[in-house]
């Protein structure tokens, strides 16, 4: 039997079933898989089981919480986070390994270049190319907020490009699948969380736009056409949902 990578993945997941399989796929030499999931009502949990991964459920209003027990409790060093959609190639798995077999100097966190994909082509523009995703344990944290992105802890980053010697250093992510579920997710926490907030704050409403006036101007999506427009109005939809989420805990943590 061949050994596995001594590499620990954290994937955050929800309703997932669709697309799990091919994520955990291009990881399944890795060593340790850990699925946290937001209580899906699909097949995703049973999927993860069948790859044999550790299930963390979360609690949707402190997903941190659960992301940062995930790190406590992976059983190797390094730890590589993988989020909803992604697919790692082999060539970067491949550069992983080397990179954590002889890390740099005081760079124990590691960013790759990712690719966004919707209707099967390619988003360039407006996308962060370098993110943070490889880490030896203690070295990064989970940010305390509802999304799935790090911080550094101590020393630098090291970025791996697909222009450096690592060839195809990249992560393939398809947003499509993300813009469905979105925008499920706004209106069920639309019908939810209204009925229960007293007053709205304007940040709910004027950060989303700010939001979208970034990536689609600034960021310059609009090169990208319908694709472009589409994912700056993802990063919309994702900040409603975020202004809508702690509106929610504040009021709670007021009453």
């Amino acid at each position: 039997m061949e050994e596995k990578i001594k590499i620990s993945a954290i994937i955050n997941t929800k309703n997932n079933e669709d697309k799990l399989c091919e994520t955990l796929e291009s990881i399944k030499d890795l060593d340790e898989i850990i699925v946290i999931d937001e209580h899906s009502t699909d097949d995703t949990v049973e999927i993860a089981k069948e790859y044999k991964a550790k299930i963390i459920y979360a609690d949707k209003n402190n997903i941190s919480l659960a992301q940062n027990q995930a790190i406590t409790e992976t059983k190797n060093d390094w730890i590589f986070i993988v989020k909803q959609n992604e697919i790692i190639p082999q060539k970067l798995i491949f550069e992983i390994q080397n990179y954590i077999q002889n890390p740099k100097k005081n760079k124990f966190c590691c960013s790759f270049y990712q690719k966004s994909f919707y209707l099967n082509k390619e988003v360039k523009s407006a996308l962060s190319k370098d993110n943070l995703r490889l880490f030896k344990k203690d070295f990064a944290i989970f940010k305390n907020d509802f999304s799935f992105d790090l911080k550094v802890k101590t020393g630098k980053i090291h970025k791996i490009k697909p222009n450096s010697k690592a060839k195809n250093a990249y992560i393939l992510k398809f947003i499509e699948a993300d813009i469905i579920k979105n925008i499920s997710e706004i209106l069920d926490n639309s019908r939810n969380n209204y009925k229960q907030v007293d007053k709205i704050a304007a940040s709910i409403f004027l950060k989303p736009a700010l939001k979208f006036i970034y990536f689609y101007f600034i960021k310059k999506a609009i090169l990208d056409g319908r694709r472009g427009f589409i994912f700056a109005k993802q990063k919309y939809i994702e900040e409603f949902i975020l202004q809508t989420m702690i509106l929610e805990g504040n009021n709670k943590n007021d009453l």
